[in-house]
């Protein structure tokens, strides 16, 4: 320190006055807005402002303050125009300007969606290390100088995403380094932070790079693509912010998305953040401005930077100090050297605190108001630039032997404060404590050693640590933080409740309760109780939730009709899902058979009686009988096929395979096949002698092979020696010798040439190459007699096992595979037994629901007592049946309204089976909690159908758990009192054998797919199509093979096995293994005729094997295998891809590929492109007409007009003189008309060309029957004459029976081409040839894409599936093949109105002990707490809480008995917190005090500002959607519009802080108890790096005991957060949450229902409310919300149609709760309800 004496006596000439501007003075050279970031540095104004208090001001938050613009001085915001154009940067000053309109309004656009849906294990994303630097120390519960509370808040938010199985890198940039100088606090923190994380933790670090335009990034980018960059938006000054702006566009013209990092939300599955995509705009404006760009990154950023250390001296060469600051200070406000003295000394004695006391004592520090004085501003900032010097000399000697485990603890600013305090206030009063022998033992040490540095330099000794009397610190006023209440004195209200007993009772003793005579007991409320079968304050009968679904329950003849034409619709429409098989009739009950392998069955067998034997006998007869016909029948074809074969190969072998389809004699079709096999020869022959070698029908020899591979395959036995002969002959004759040979080794060589008739391949090369869809499988050849129709392969009649021996399966098969079969033999299972019993099949979807009801219509059909159905319906919308049908469809949110409704639990008794179909739905982001509550509580056996679950083994297990429990559960019910009793009853009742249901769980996983699928891109080049095929292994990288193999689901069809062969002879000519796996020499095929499809895969398997190998020998050249098998694309506009569409879908036509889905994510988008096709043909069609078109047109439909006037006269003159003449008249009047008719059909008859519907498979009659259905539904004339065309689309918000139209249609072949939305990939059936993506969307991920490409390859009508990217980006693909389906993880089950509905179930169900036993399998067995005993305990004290709000709340009685307005909440349950907000305002009467109507004489209606008004407050309780921040900023021009949502009147939103200050309190309470079940030793442990700061605490010192007190609690907050000041008291502040709650325990904020008034990021910046509501409201155009609220119009359709859902609901409500039918507020509901109904279905249609 030998520069201090000068540095400081300069200084002593300074104004004090200026030192108040020492921010401004010191970035003078950098003309920036600086004002705000310097409080950092030197001030802590904001230090104590409140994240709850300060969240009203407008700029709060010290991120949102550093970045502020200064509007006033131009010169502190911009570069002068004069130094513009010096530098030549004027161009450039303009394009940046652009840029960061683009990017703002790019931004503003981006969704809040979840994060990590693509699950790939070498896939990575990008972080901006300084957008990660400036998200984490501009958090508001952060205090600067706590250096190791802010390591823990960036470990812990990297930490959330390793946790969640995410990988990623960080990139720090060389160039950002120099924008950090005029701050040195941040520049010095940052470097930490670099070398924290390269030396202490795992996590990648790339440094390496100047900036993002530098020529090695892009090279970077290329080599390993990222998933997307993570980056904040506004830097640290203005040109921090434009090279993010310029780091931005670069990333997106790269294809890569870009993720904010403020405003990210976690919970205990995801995370959630705002999501750009990138579209085409961004590459052209890029290439556009590139050059400037560069320039404005290599000069106006980088050199401009560098002008600043013009300014400054060196120290060591190294280490920069300014001068300038320190030169301002005026003689007697600056610091002397004694007063530098003072302050090292006691920063020494900082240091050893450091180093010898743990955490735990730290986390005890006392809190002090006091702050720095400004004046010490520059001795601080040079300490600051010190610390940055050491900390690059740290990295630049690498020799040196650092532990750079102590880096994340450098410094403690608020430690050293308290020294200072100590020095300055307390030890002035008097107090005089020791410091200890160890520590001033320590502390003298390093003093000694600064003495020696100093250059002898007199600071004086260690001792004393003060020697002059200048005040260092000031008083500062405090503002309170957070809602300023006590930790109130622990006390729970005591309820009595044996179930509370039964689920909590082990941990209520150590929970401490209130006394009956406290207060607080006493004010409980005294409502009478609620039950769901009368209202509380009347004898009204109340509906439920069941009863509010509308019953379409035929009342009149007219209704009657209408369900009579629905069920025989619903026959028609599930005819087309299983074909035109006759239905399976049940007429009569049946008794339950024996299995088949018991001992009776056995003794039965081996003893035939005489009735057998004859049987026996006739039946041989009769199949005598039947060879004899069937021979005679191909006797009488062979010939005309044979024929048709030779002249047209494929109408030919279509009557083969006909006749082999319709044959059941196999003898017979062993004739037929030899005949199509000779036909199919010759014909190959004669193509031969009459064609060049490239125009030979290959398609010849693929079928002449496929039926050599039946014969052989399947009729072996039958082969003599004369076919063999034949057989041989034809395979030598094409090229195959050495299968002939193997075949017939006597057959001896001719001399004639037949070397023209060869395919020039080998035969193994051939199979695989051309009849990868042909080639047989391992299948059962033997039937099951519990199957009709098709014999089942192994696994399937595992299933049927399961249904015959009642147990319960997890059932995972790809889609198509069979699997759905055993849904419908359980139902049949279930109908023969008796009248009694009941299965439910629930669907994820309404569309879903519909389907089945068609299946089971069709299927079944019982002859039942009267009132009983076969199947009923439950949704939302409608119910029919629900309770007197056999088959019950439903949706899961319904049938947990049955479960959990106290007064239906006699038929929940009934049910035997529960088919949850798309189970992996339980993993989902919206209702999983609901398919768990499901899974738990039935108690019968259940089938669990999914073809999308990666972790089927996690789920079996866990549901075994559960069927454990209610074996247990049920043993215990049985051997009850109440049950003996009821069994006794019994006893008078017939006995029906219903058969015990078994508790045993399987698995039954099924991997392989029936149909290979196979990938192709499509791009557009010269304004024509190139369609690449796309291997799957070009989607695979080096480093993935390396790390974690090639995925289990990459699967290769046969072709793309010799594709991948062919290519790694290409790129390694001298492989070792080249001949070995040459498909001739390959082992399996050798030398076989018949390659089976096993055959293909271990052919597949070794070769992945191969290419891992690889990996040891070489990665050069599997690099280039893997990039030699990535297809060529070229980009185009997005505008023209959608234009070019029409054009896609002709070309597929051209390539026989339709029928075709056309997948996208857009609403909007689905119709759009159905228009564009719809125009595309009529444009075609019109090109076709001739010139005088419509002429002629116009004149028949004259003369049919005239011609029927005629008529209609000569039919009334008819009718009065019945004369012959007359009679005659009409005659050739009606042939005249009918000719007219036939001329008119026949000139505007559509051209094949312009059509893509298949007119042969749906006559006029049917096809009218079925669009009837939809004649008056929305939008029925365009979607009417798509589907004429050929043309469909379908989506969520379209009317269900438009969508079963479309459906039912496009499975009869008529619709050949769909546009849809993910809804339609839900199980919903529509096999198609090919899918088509045709947009990019953040939806699109492992999961979308699994069971949206699972469409293609419609199981025994096409050979192989097709999967087309037609606007997808190649690494989006990549992505998408190698991912894969995220696991099933268990969500936070519990929700207070959950509590409460499961109290309601406890205590008003009918029978108390079976709602007991779901009440407890819900709460026990979530799998979230699946083996956790931690988060078992930890849902146990919210279940206690929970019941302490609703308690104090006036919901619940001290019995646990619902009272109040327990069911109003519970029917808005899916609205929590809104459903308890909702319930405060009504308490309050503030709806009562806002509705007052505009006359009270007549009719009441209400002005529009009072409607408008009761929207925004609706508007901020349910569909809440919030915006980025940034959308502040981005001021469109809307002149109308409410983009943004206005804030809640005044006294709503005192009552919301009422509601949040109660939440407060019984929640903080919560977190303070659950506590304890942290595990501490990993609380005292970095997140990231598990660096341990948990050593002992040191008690050998009086100063740290006195420093340290503990006096504020702080037992249930981090002790990292404690740094920072934070208490237990701040856990009542749901802004401190998340950052403050121990980490080990599994809570977050979003369990809380705290209803927030403005949302915030971890900045401080506000997060707007969308306006949508009011805007659609006001307007009533969803598509105002499309272009001015920026949603996409689903998302619009969806928001506004729960809206007015809700209101409906809310009405409905208020009807049954209020006597007064006149009351205004039901009255002011029923207003708002209509006007919304009214308003948005007419916009729908």
């Amino acid at each position: 320190m030998a520069f201090a004496p000068n540095l400081l006596q300069q200084n002593s000439d300074t104004s004090d006055s200026e030192s108040e501007n020492d921010n401004e003075t010191d970035s003078s050279g950098d003309n920036e807005s600086t004002e705000s970031l310097s409080s950092f540095d030197q001030s802590e104004e904001e230090d104590d402002l409140s994240s709850e208090g300060g969240m009203e001001e407008p700029a709060v938050g010290q991120l949102q303050r550093e970045l502020e613009i200064n509007e006033e001085n131009p010169l502190e915001t911009e570069v002068s125009t004069s130094d513009l154009q010096k530098l030549g940067l004027t161009k450039c000053k303009q394009v940046l300007g652009k840029l960061s309109e683009l990017i703002r309004k790019t931004l503003s656009k981006s969704k809040f969606v979840s994060l990590l849906k693509d699950f790939v294990e070498s896939e990575f994303f990008l972080i901006d290390g300084d957008s990660l630097f400036i998200t984490c120390v501009f958090n508001v519960n952060f205090k600067k100088g706590q250096t190791l509370h802010f390591f823990y808040i960036v470990e812990r938010y990297l930490h959330d995403f390793i946790k969640k199985e995410a990988r990623f890198l960080i990139v720090f940039f060389k160039d950002v380094e120099n924008m950090y100088f005029n701050y040195p606090e941040l520049l010095a923190l940052r470097t930490a932070l670099i070398q924290h994380l390269q030396h202490n933790t795992n996590a990648t670090v790339h440094t390496e790079f100047s900036n993002c335009l530098s020529p090695e990034w892009e090279l970077f980018l290329k080599e390993c693509y990222p998933y997307f960059l993570i980056v904040t938006d506004q830097g640290i000054t203005y040109y921090h912010t434009e090279f993010l702006n310029i780091f931005i566009i670069h990333a997106l013209q790269n294809k890569i998305n870009i993720v904010l990092s403020l405003g990210q939300e976690t919970d205990v599955l995801r995370i959630h953040g705002y999501y750009a995509a990138s579209c085409y705009l961004h590459k052209q404006f890029f290439e556009k401005h590139e050059e400037q760009l560069q320039f404005a990154i290599n000069t106006y950023l980088k050199t401009y930077f560098q002008k600043l250390q013009e300014t400054e001296i060196y120290l060591y060469g190294l280490m920069k100090l300014d001068l300038e600051d320190m030169q301002k200070e005026e003689l007697e406000s600056a610091l002397t050297l004694d007063d530098a003295g003072d302050l090292c000394r006691m920063h020494c004695l900082g240091v050893i605190f450091l180093q010898h006391l743990s955490l735990l004592q730290r986390a005890k520090s006392r809190i002090i108001t006091h702050i720095w004085d400004k004046t010490l501003s520059p001795f601080l900032r040079m300490l600051k630039r010190c610390e940055f010097f050491i900390l690059k000399q740290l990295k630049a000697n690498s020799n040196w032997n650092v532990n750079f485990t102590g880096l994340p603890d450098l410094t403690d600013n608020i430690l050293w404060k308290n020294i200072a305090f100590y020095y300055e206030i307390d030890y002035c009063t008097g107090l005089n404590l020791e410091l200890g022998d160890t520590l001033m033992q320590e502390y003298q040490k390093l003093w000694n050693s600064v003495l020696t540095l100093s250059g002898g330099c007199d600071f004086g000794g260690a001792m004393p640590l003060r020697r002059t009397s200048r005040a260092f610190l000031r008083q500062k006023e405090m503002i309170p933080r957070g809602p300023n209440q006590e930790i109130q004195k622990p006390g729970l209200i005591p309820l009595k409740s044996e179930f509370i007993q039964d689920y909590a009772g082990d941990i209520l003793a150590e929970l401490p309760f209130l006394s009956s005579d406290d207060p607080a007991v006493k004010s409980l409320s005294n409502n009478k109780e609620f039950d769901e079968l009368v209202h509380w304050h009347s004898t009204r009968p109340l509906s439920d939730d069941f009863k509010r679904a509308r019953d379409v329950k035929p009342k009149n003849d007219k209704e009657r009709r209408e369900m009579q034409k629905l069920h025989h619709f619903y026959h028609v429409f599930g005819k087309s899902m299983v074909g035109s098989n006759r239905p399976l009739r049940v007429v009569r009950e049946r008794p339950l058979e024996s299995p088949a392998n018991s001992s009776v069955q056995k003794k039965k067998k081996q003893q035939k009686s005489n009735t057998e034997k004859i049987i026996e006998e006739n039946q041989k007869r009769q199949l005598a009988q039947l060879e004899k016909r069937e021979e005679e029948r191909w006797n009488n074809l062979s010939l005309s096929i044979a024929k048709e074969i030779k002249g047209n190969p494929s109408s030919g072998m279509k009557k083969l395979e006909d006749f082999l389809q319709t044959c059941p004699v196999k003898s017979v079709k062993f004739m037929a096949e030899m005949v199509g096999l000779e036909a199919c020869f010759k014909s190959w022959m004669e193509c031969c002698l009459n064609s060049d070698i490239d125009a030979k029908d290959i398609n010849i020899i693929i079928q002449m092979m496929k039926r050599i591979h039946i014969i052989y395959g399947k009729y072996l036995e039958l082969l003599q020696n004369a076919h063999r002969q034949k057989l041989a002959k034809y395979l030598k004759y094409i090229g195959f010798d050495n299968l002939a040979y193997s075949l017939c080794p006597q057959m001896l060589n001719t001399e004639k040439d037949i070397s023209k008739y060869s395919v020039c391949m080998g035969a193994a090369r051939f199979q695989l190459t051309h009849m990868g869809p042909y080639l047989l499988r391992e299948e059962r050849t033997d039937p099951d007699p519990r199957v009709q129709h098709f014999i089942p392969d192994e696994w399937q009649r595992e299933l049927l096992d399961v249904v015959d021996n009642n147990e319960s399966a997890v059932i995972v098969a790809p889609t198509s595979s069979g699997k759905t079969y055993a849904s419908y033999y359980c139902m049949e299972k279930i109908l023969r037994e008796s009248n009694e019993g009941v299965v439910v099949y629930v669907a994820p979807t309404k569309a879903l629901v519909n389907q089945v009801v068609g299946t089971v219509c069709n299927l079944f059909n019982k002859a039942l007592p009267k009132g009983l159905a076969v199947c009923g319906v439950f949704t939302r919308d409608y119910r029919h049946d629900t309770f007197n049908c056999r088959i019950l469809v439903t949706v899961p949110q319904c049938l947990e309204i049955l479960l959990l409704s106290p007064h239906q639990q006699n038929w929940v008794k009934r049910i035997r089976y529960v088919i949850f179909d798309e189970v992996h739905c339980l993993g989902g982001e919206t209702g999983a909690e609901v398919w768990e509550h499901l899974l738990v509580m039935i108690r019968c056996p259940f089938l669990a159908l999914s073809a999308t679950i990666s972790n089927p083994e996690d789920l079996t297990e866990w549901l075994v758990l559960v069927k454990r429990y209610w074996q247990d559960a049920d043993s215990t019910m049985e051997n009850s009192g109440a049950s003996q009793n009821a069994l006794k009853s019994s006893k008078k009742q017939p006995k029906k054998r219903i058969e015990k249901p078994s508790y045993r769980v399987r698995l039954v996983w099924y991997k392989e797919r029936y149909n290979d699928l196979e990938k192709y891109v499509c791009s557009i080049k010269n304004n024509d199509f190139l369609i690449e095929h796309y291997h799957p292994c070009g989607a695979l990288t080096v480093n993935h093979i390396k790390k974690y193999g090639v995925p289990l689901d990459l699967g290769l069809s046969p072709r793309e096995s010799i594709l991948l062969y062919d290519a790694m002879v290409h790129v390694w000519p001298e492989w070792s293994r080249m001949q070995e796996l040459e498909p001739e020499e390959f082992s399996c095929f050798k030398n076989k005729v018949v390659i089976m499809r096993r055959d293909a895969k271990k052919y597949e398997e070794e070769l992945k094997k191969e290419m891992i190998h690889w990996i040891q020998l070489d990665t050069g050249k599997v690099d280039q295998l893997l990039k030699y098998l990535k297809p060529q694309t070229f980009d185009s506009p997005e505008t023209e891809k959608r234009s070019m569409l029409p054009c896609f879908v002709e070309k597929l036509k051209e390539m026989n590929r339709l029928p075709a889905i056309f997948f996208s994510f857009n609403i909007h988008s689905v119709e759009l492109s159905t228009s564009h096709l719809f125009t595309n043909l009529i444009n075609k069609q019109n090109a076709h007409k001739y010139p005088n078109f419509e002429k002629q047109r116009k004149i028949l439909e004259r003369k049919l007009l005239k011609v029927r006037k005629s008529q209609k006269r000569n039919i009334s003159v008819f009718l009065n003189s019945n004369s012959g003449a007359r009679i005659q008249r009409l005659i050739l009047g009606m042939a005249e008309i009918n000719e007219i008719k036939k001329s008119l059909k026949k000139l505007t008859k559509v051209s094949p060309d312009c059509t893509y519907a298949d007119r042969s498979v749906v006559d006029n009659q049917t096809l009218m029957k079925i669009l009837h259905r939809i004649k008056r539904t929305r939008q029925y004339n365009k979607l009417r004459n798509l589907l004429w065309r050929g043309i469909g689309y379908h989506h969520g918000s379209m009317e269900y029976k438009q969508r079963q139209v479309v459906e039912m249609l496009f499975r009869m072949g008529h619709v050949k081409v769909v546009t849809a939305t993910s809804s339609l990939a839900l199980g919903i059936n529509m096999p198609c040839k090919s899918v088509v993506f045709t947009e990019d969307s953040v939806y699109l991920d492992a999961l979308h894409f699994r069971q949206m490409s699972g469409r293609a390859g419609r199981r025994g009508e096409d050979l192989i599936g097709n999967v087309f990217f037609y606007d997808i980006p190649l690494p989006k693909i990549e992505r998408l093949l190698k991912s894969n389906v995220p696991k099933l993880k268990g969500q936070f089950p519990l929700s207070i109105s959950l509590v409460l509905r499961l109290m309601l179930l406890v205590a008003k169900a009918d029978d108390k002990e079976d709602a007991k036993a779901k009440a407890l399998s819900v709460l026990q067995h979530s799998l979230m707490s699946f083996k956790q005993p931690r988060i078992k305990c930890m849902l146990k004290f919210y279940f206690l809480y929970s019941l302490q709000f609703l308690a104090t709340e006036g919901y619940l009685s001290q019995e646990c008995i619902p009272i109040g307005y327990s069911g109003l909440v519970s029917h808005l349950h899916y609205h929590e917190p809104a459903n308890f907000v909702l319930v405060s305002f009504l308490v309050n009467g503030l709806f009562h005090k806002l509705c007052t109507p505009m006359k009270t004489d007549g009719p009441k209606t209400f002005s529009e500002d009072v409607m408008e008004t009761l929207v925004v407050v609706l508007a901020h309780l349910f569909g809440r959607n919030y915006m980025p921040p940034s959308m502040q900023k981005y001021k469109k021009a809307f002149s109308h519009s409410v983009v943004i949502l206005d804030d809640l009147p005044k006294d709503f939103a005192t009552a919301v802080e009422e509601h949040n200050n109660k939440i407060h309190r019984n929640f903080g309470s919560f977190l303070l108890t659950v506590s304890k079940l942290a595990d501490m030793k990993k609380e005292y442990q970095l997140p990231l790096s598990e660096i341990d700061f948990s050593d002992k605490e040191y008690e050998d010192s009086e100063l740290v005991s006195h420093l340290m007190p503990g006096s504020e609690k702080r037992t249930a907050v981090s002790p990292f957060a404690c740094l920072s000041n934070i208490t237990d008291q701040d856990l009542f502040d749901i802004n401190v949450v998340n950052d403050a709650m121990l980490q080990t325990v599994s809570v977050n904020v979003k369990d809380i229902p705290f209803l927030q008034l403005s949302k915030y990021d971890i900045n401080g910046r506000k997060r707007p409310l969308n306006g949508y509501a009011l805007n659609f409201y006001k307007h009533g155009s969803l598509l105002a919300l499309t272009e001015d609220n920026w949603l996409n119009m689903g998302d619009a359709f969806n928001l506004i149609r729960d809206l007015t859902l809700v209101i409906q609901s809310i009405r409905i409500s208020l009807i049954e709760l209020c006597d007064d039918e006149d009351d205004n507020v039901l009255l002011a509901f029923k207003q708002l309800s209509e006007a919304f109904e009214k308003k948005f279905w007419k916009k729908v249609r």
